[in-house]
């Protein structure tokens, strides 16, 4: 269903602590994911998300939402018809689709995310 959230990520400084901490307080099924550096944790529920180290964010992006939509290229060119910026343009995510990164009025980095 487009425009609803459909990731959460959290940064961590150390991946394994993190997988722990998370694992351990909320029960989430946590498995790696093809990309290093990055853990999917499954909460039961939607969103799901994942863990990602530090240093494939930038700073004040410690935590991020995605937001589904059905055509990133179009969402990233209304965005900056909106006086928003793009952080990351549209990047294939082998196997499972697209997304992009931009920045609000207010500094805020907000994905967006298109399933193949």
């Amino acid at each position: 269903m487009p425009n609803t959230i459909c990731h959460v990520e959290i940064a961590a400084t150390d991946l394994k602590k993190a997988e722990g901490f998370y694992g351990k307080l909320f029960d989430w099924k946590l498995k790696p994911s093809d990309s290093p550096g990055y853990t999917m944790f499954e909460t039961g529920k939607e969103p799901g998300g994942g863990l990602t180290r530090v240093d494939q964010v930038k700073p004040g992006e410690g935590v991020m939402i995605y937001v589904m939509v059905d055509d990133v290229d179009q969402i990233l060119t209304k965005v900056k018809e909106l006086g928003g910026e793009i952080a990351k343009g549209k990047t294939e995510i082998p196997n499972i689709g697209w997304f992009g990164l931009f920045s609000d009025l207010e500094g805020n980095i907000i994905g967006v995310f298109q399933g193949k």
